[in-house]
């Protein structure tokens, strides 16, 4: 939601196309995401979370995560949003990456490392019918 939020606010004044995206992906050795990256070769699913705002120049970009560092004005937010993001995702042994240009907008590439899927088919019980009266479904 965050990530969302921060693409709305930086379209805020000029409008834009924000866009979100998960699928599943691998990395190989020989990927470039691997060199530029803690990314560790293995199967990820990846989330994206682009928009077409005002992005960000060099300077910012290498500042975004810190806790508190914030170009919003004190009414509009903590500065702690992206290092919480940075957190969670890490705390999941992942990797978050992010493309921004000034004027071009930002992309942030948020790679989750995939379990291996099971299903398991349990039976279910119907739930309870609900009371009829005023307070019932």
């Amino acid at each position: 939601m965050n990530l969302c939020t921060n693409a709305y606010q930086a379209m805020r004044e000029s409008g834009g196309i924000l866009g979100v995206r998960l699928y599943k992906t691998s990395i190989d050795k020989e990927d470039s995401k691997v060199i530029s990256s803690e990314l560790t070769p293995g199967d990820y699913v990846q989330l994206d979370v682009c928009d077409t705002g005002c992005g960000m120049d060099s300077k910012t970009l290498g500042r975004i995560f810190e806790p508190y560092f914030t170009t919003k004005g004190k009414e509009e937010g903590t500065g702690l949003g992206l290092s919480v993001v940075h957190g969670i995702v890490k705390s999941y042994q992942g990797q978050i990456t992010v493309y921004s240009e000034p004027g071009k907008g930002t992309c942030f590439h948020v790679y989750f490392p995939r379990i291996a899927e099971t299903l398991t088919l349990t039976s279910r019980r119907s739930p309870p019918p609900c009371p009829p009266g005023p307070n019932g479904c």
